[in-house]
């Protein structure tokens, strides 16, 4: 494989910024693909500053999925193309200070050739195919906040709604709404952060007949301290409140079925020590 990137930035004039950008990727395999990126920036205020992106990008054809042969259920295809997203974002930063800002970041993306098995005629076999078609929208909310001389909040929340176009039915696995807060308190040489990831609204694939796949809410925490110039200690605990924590798992098509979800970890506790040279 091989490649070649060029990019610039114009400067279109006191407030107004664009940057473009094309990268074009040769594979043995499958041939070339050509994917273009713009990003055009206006400052409105000092405070203000909005943003209007278009970025296109691809996933190559894995090994398997283009050359797998002689296997009982599933089978490569040497002639797939690689998948394919379009995705445009439209930002507004607003900051009242350097540690004080607002963020919201609407998307929309398109996401075509999806590599998918089919069925073959005849055969109980199937076949690797550019089958699929996705697409979806949403935002995603940003605060960054000082709470007082020593704390400090960072949050952020996403909501999507995607939709997947050849079943005409909501897309698997990913999140629709996710929210993400962390407090970090800092005095002297002690950094203290407790952290929290809620995860909810993760639909099935059409064709998986299991229950929703169980929301979850996962609690980190991490105390620092510098001892001196050269030496620093930590603990930390993760999943806090020793949650059942899940990700979905395949509904064996192809791959074999995992019934129950894939489990991340139980509680866990770590200490490290560190000694900067």
């Amino acid at each position: 494989s091989s490649y070649i990137y060029i990019q610039d930035i114009w400067q279109l004039s006191n407030d107004w910024e664009l940057t473009a950008g094309v990268r074009s990727d040769h594979y043995s395999d499958f041939g070339s693909t050509t994917n273009p990126r713009f990003a055009l920036v206006w400052a409105n205020t000092y405070r203000l500053t909005t943003k209007l992106l278009y970025g296109e990008a691809f996933r190559a054809p894995s090994f398997a999925e283009s050359n797998l042969a002689n296997n009982p259920v599933a089978l490569g295809n040497p002639d797939l193309r690689p998948e394919k997203i379009s995705s445009y974002e439209l930002a507004f930063d607003y900051r009242w200070d350097i540690d004080d800002a607002l963020t919201i970041n609407f998307f929309h993306y398109d996401w075509d050739d999806i590599i998918l098995y089919k069925p073959d005629n005849g055969a109980s076999t199937m076949t690797a195919q550019n089958a699929g078609r996705q697409t979806g929208y949403g935002f995603e909310l940003e605060l960054t906040r000082p709470l007082s001389k020593n704390l400090q909040l960072n949050a952020n929340f996403a909501w999507q709604r995607s939709q997947d176009r050849l079943n005409k039915a909501d897309a698997a696995d990913s999140p629709e709404r996710q929210l993400y807060v962390n407090a970090h308190w800092q005095r002297d040489n002690w950094h203290i952060d407790l952290r929290a990831n809620w995860v909810m609204n993760r639909n099935r694939s059409i064709n998986d007949k299991r229950p929703t796949v169980k929301d979850f809410l996962s609690v980190d925490f991490s105390a620092r301290k510098i001892i001196s110039e050269h030496l620093e200690v930590m603990r930390s605990v993760e999943n806090l409140f020793d949650g059942e924590i899940l990700e979905p798992s395949p509904n064996g098509d192809p791959t074999p079925l995992i019934k129950n979800d894939l489990p991340l970890g139980d509680r866990s506790v770590h200490a490290e020590i560190r000694i900067l040279f």
